[in-house]
């Protein structure tokens, strides 16, 4: 009966040999799709360093040029600054050729002024007269702004105008010359 248990046996043995086997293979299959799961998220893990790494760049380009645009704006508030204050030079030089107010002015006598030629109110644009009023009624420059539903730096650059014109330096003098024409009454 020896023989006969053992081919059984035997039979038995090589069974679990397969079988074990076959879980060995399952377990390398197993090993090899965690080694490519592995690989993977190392990927992307380096792929989002690479996106983490643009993004940084991209933020510091911005910030770049947000300082340029800043130096820009201050360079363009300077050389504002100085053709304020050329013109305002040249305007006074030119007001200090003029006669003294005290002096007697004959109208129309002048050998460079036209028989026609306009008061300094009727040379003023429309815009500017408007604004002179405003400016006599105590209004400033954001206040005129908004009422004209301009921008402020529009409101200066025709305030400077004004002044330019009318040889005047500063609102105070803008609103006496309001007032001593009859642009406002002295009650406002």
């Amino acid at each position: 009966m020896k023989n006969v248990a053992e081919p059984v046996a035997v039979k038995a043995d090589l069974a679990r040999v397969e079988k074990a086997e076959a879980r060995t293979e399952r377990a390398e299959a197993r090993t090899e799709q965690a080694e490519t799961r592995v690989e993977q998220a190392e990927t992307r893990t380096e792929q989002a360093k690479v996106r983490t790494e643009q993004a940084e760049t991209r933020t510091e380009q911005a910030e770049t040029r947000t300082e340029q645009a800043e130096t820009r704006t201050e360079q363009a508030e300077t050389r504002t600054e100085q053709a304020e204050m050329a013109l305002h030079r040249a305007v006074q030089k030119e007001g200090d050729l003029r006669p003294e107010p005290s002096a007697p002015l004959l109208k129309n006598t002048s050998a460079n002024e036209p028989p026609d030629a306009k008061s300094p109110l009727e040379q003023l644009t429309s815009r500017q007269r408007e604004i002179l009023q405003l400016i006599a009624e105590g209004q400033n420059t954001k206040q005129i702004a908004d009422i004209l539903r301009v921008s402020p730096k529009t409101v200066e650059y025709h305030r400077m105008k004004l002044m330019a014109g009318l040889n005047l330096h500063d609102v105070p003098g803008l609103v006496r010359y309001a007032l001593r024409v009859g642009l406002i009454s002295s009650e406002s």
